[in-house]
């Protein structure tokens, strides 16, 4: 009997048991690379370990019979989700969304982006969506729509939350004048927009990935998601997503007026 166990702040938060023959000895130096590549919160050995959670940056110890092979402090961004570095939704992607989403009535779902993954029994995928609730011909949304590839490859609907503007009801309403964007291109006149409100902030960058809305004013609010990266100085981060919030005046000068934490999470 092998025996697990991860230490977050003093606390035992998973003790796993794993039978093993002695010809299926596990490799410590695997299960150390396992857990400082994903960056995250589940420790997974295929078949054998289930998956321990932890929602903020944490100092990891791990022992294995009594042995700390790991003390390290990790920084764990969105609680076990990883920051999917290529946002394109392949056609693969494409083909296990519209099979989870063939399953709903009544809703038109549109994956525009590719957000993170989280390992379980199988991946969780999270996608930048665009809907629109067929029975009524609502208003445009955009949401985090999330879904399962189980390890046989089939795909459901886990669920799906809106990415909600200032001023704009649930379904999808214009109230205060902010409106979903028809396209969530990043056009080089948002990406000029993004750089001019960030050019004297430090301590992280923001990459913007995609727009959500805007509002007009007295000059213009766009509503934009972005990539946040940690400077090199704070090594405790990790990538995250924040929606940025940007005033646009009529001559063209850019300050960011709010900013809103984006958490990749099924609970």
């Amino acid at each position: 009997m092998l025996i697990v166990k991860v230490q977050h702040f003093g606390q035992y938060i998973c003790i796993n048991g794993i039978n093993q023959n002695k010809t299926e000895m596990i490799n410590m130096k695997n299960i150390t690379t396992k857990l400082l590549t994903l960056g995250i919160s589940a420790v997974l050995i295929t078949g054998c370990l289930t998956a321990c959670k932890v929602t903020n940056n944490s100092k990891i110890k791990v022992n294995i019979n009594g042995e700390e092979v790991i003390n390290t402090e990790i920084a764990l961004g969105t609680g076990s989700w990883k920051v999917a570095e290529s946002m394109v939704v392949t056609d693969e992607l494409k083909k296990y969304f519209d099979e989870a989403i063939s399953k709903l009535d009544g809703y038109n779902h549109t994956p525009v982006l590719l957000l993170g993954t989280q390992v379980v029994a199988g991946t969780n995928y999270c996608f930048l969506t665009t809907s629109t609730i067929q029975a009524n011909n609502a208003a445009k949304e955009m949401k985090l729509t999330y879904i399962n590839v189980d390890p046989s490859g089939s795909a459901s609907f886990l669920k799906d939350t809106v990415l909600k503007l200032p001023g704009v009801g649930d379904g999808g309403e214009k109230v205060g004048g902010w409106a979903y964007a028809e396209s969530t291109v990043i056009t080089d006149d948002i990406f000029k927009v993004m750089e001019k409100a960030t050019e004297t902030l430090t301590g992280a960058t923001y990459e913007p990935v995609a727009y959500i809305g805007s509002q007009v004013v007295a000059g213009t609010n766009h509503a934009i998601l972005c990539k946040c990266r940690p400077s090199v100085a704070e090594l405790n981060g990790a990538t995250t997503y924040v929606l940025v919030y940007v005033y646009e005046d009529l001559q063209g000068k850019c300050e960011i007026t709010e900013k809103t934490d984006v958490v990749l999470s099924i609970d």
